[in-house]
């Protein structure tokens, strides 16, 4: 795999001295110390090709990363943030104060580096209804090429039991009522393309980066469907359907919350005030399929893999990766682990982990030029990664988005081949367990998901009446009415209850 390992970094070590720490600002760059990589292109050329949606720690560590490693080779491809709620204020005040600039901190399980990112040329905060003529506005430029996302799996209001969009939904029932006014990504994005349908320009590119199965396909579909809804006078979704593109993407870095720890390392070690740098471990990966309207940037020249066919990459990491990051999640949760690396610093978590992925390896395609065998094992080093821990409770996050796209596909293949599933029925259990918004210990667990209490309800009838109408509800009918399936689930959820979870560990 081609992978950006930040090998030129590897030279720069973090100063140490009693000077005040500078603010990160465009005309404090050439002061910043010699620890400290800087952008390689002239941020006064910058101009916005990339209309971002979701300028979170993820984008900033990954997407705008690899595309600030471009600009040198051409300024016009420069990213234009949105923020679409109410929380992306934070994100505004900060990057405005710093004109648009952070520092990304790489860490090793050795070493830490620091780069100022500038790829972000402005951000536009949509998150109050103030400045939505504005965004769509932005999208219609003809400047603007690409219209990207990082806006998570329940962003994308997709009903789970069908896979078409959720106009049950408030939010799209609103901007199926109100297009012009758009509060959703999916309606920014088809108010943005009719726009530029109705003065005549081509589409923008929609570039989905978000953890989705055939992200891109994904994308579309909803789009499409949308479209048909608020554009048939014009024939929008005819129109998207004959010029529009939307690539599939893989995207993999794993990069958690920064911490106050992180804003002081910054701070004292190098001598920035930087009021949110993020951080994010030194291993990163983009497949891309090639297949864009306007343009893209020179993103294989940062180390993108611009290919025909993302799905072999794509089911390799969102199995391997993000489904043993779920089923590491919930158990390790309920064993007292709060940390990712601690918790597989733990045996018993650590050789469930193995087995798990071992058990979903039959269902990942051979992958170009990768040996899953070795992918493996490097998963199990970069979730040991003390630098670049994660919390356990953000993994258990949106389970009911995360357990449909990450689990879902291996389980229903493994049980069609009559395979071993007793490892996704330990996790699953664990799951339902933790849904229960209560440990072993009886102290409270706070469920972030948006089936929240869907999921509390469902978890405390299983204690009566076993998994079925949860697995029925949260994964689909063939899962709860699949009798060896549905038994082995049970006997976790009793193993929980009568022997605790170090027993489930160790059974698998």
């Amino acid at each position: 795999l081609k992978t950006i390992q930040l090998a030129f970094l590897s030279k720069f070590q973090p100063v140490s001295s009693n000077k005040a720490a500078m603010k990160l600002c465009t005309a404090n760059l050439p002061r910043l110390g010699k620890a400290v990589a800087v952008p390689a292109f002239e941020r006064s050329a910058l101009r916005a090709g990339i209309v971002h949606l979701g300028v979170g720690g993820f984008h900033r560590s990954h997407q705008a990363v690899y595309t600030g490693r471009t600009l040198a080779l051409d300024s016009s491809w420069g990213i234009c943030g949105v923020g679409l709620v109410p929380s992306d204020k934070k994100m505004q005040e900060a990057l405005e104060s710093q004109d648009n600039l952070y520092t990304l901190v790489t860490k090793t399980s050795k070493s830490t580096s620091v780069e100022v990112i500038g790829s972000i040329s402005d951000y536009i905060f949509a998150g109050e209804g103030k400045a939505t003529e504005k965004v769509i506005n932005r999208l219609a430029y003809d400047q603007t090429r690409i219209a990207s996302l990082t806006v998570t799996e329940k962003a994308y209001m997709i009903n789970d039991a069908t896979g078409d969009l959720d106009d049950s939904h408030p939010l799209v029932r609103h901007d199926l009522e109100n297009p012009a006014s758009p509060k959703t990504p999916v309606g920014y994005i088809v108010q943005g393309l009719r726009r530029r349908m109705e003065m005549g320009k081509m589409p923008y590119t929609v570039l989905s980066c978000d953890n989705l199965p055939l992200n891109g396909k994904l994308t579309e579909k909803v789009v499409l469907q949308f479209a048909e809804r608020v554009g048939s006078d014009i024939g929008l979704r005819q129109w998207i359907e004959e010029y529009g593109a939307f690539p599939n993407t893989m995207v993999d870095r794993i990069t958690p919350a920064t911490t106050l720890e992180d804003i002081e390392l910054v701070r004292q070690g190098y001598e920035i005030e930087d009021v949110w740098p993020v951080c994010a471990e030194d291993y990163t990966q983009w497949v891309i399929e090639d297949k864009f309207v306007q343009g893209r940037p020179q993103w294989e020249e940062a180390g993108a893999l611009l290919v025909d066919d993302v799905e072999p990459y794509e089911l390799m990491k969102l199995r391997l990766l993000n489904g043993s990051h779920s089923a590491l999640a919930y158990l390790s949760y309920l064993a007292g682990h709060r940390r990712v690396h601690h918790a597989m610093e733990d045996d018993d978590v650590f050789n469930f982990v193995g087995r798990y992925m071992d058990t979903i390896h039959p269902t990942v395609p051979q992958v170009p030029g990768v040996c899953l065998n070795a992918y493996k094992e490097v998963l199990k080093e970069r979730f040991s990664n003390p630098n670049v821990s994660d919390q356990v409770s953000r993994l258990a996050e949106d389970g009911s988005k995360k357990m449909i796209g990450f689990v879902r596909g291996a389980l229903e293949e493994l049980i069609a081949a009559k395979a071993d599933t007793r490892a996704i029925a330990a996790a699953v259990a664990g799951w339902i367990r933790h849904s229960e918004a209560e440990d072993l210990n009886g102290e409270a667990i706070e469920i972030n998901d948006p089936q929240a209490e869907n999921l509390k309800e469902f978890a405390v009838k299983a204690k009566s009446m076993g998994s079925a109408p949860f697995l029925g509800k949260f994964l689909g009918i063939k899962f709860a009415s699949n009798d060896a399936f549905r038994k082995e689930v049970d006997g976790y959820l009793k193993q929980i209850d009568d022997e605790g979870v170090r027993a489930v560990l160790r059974s698998v």
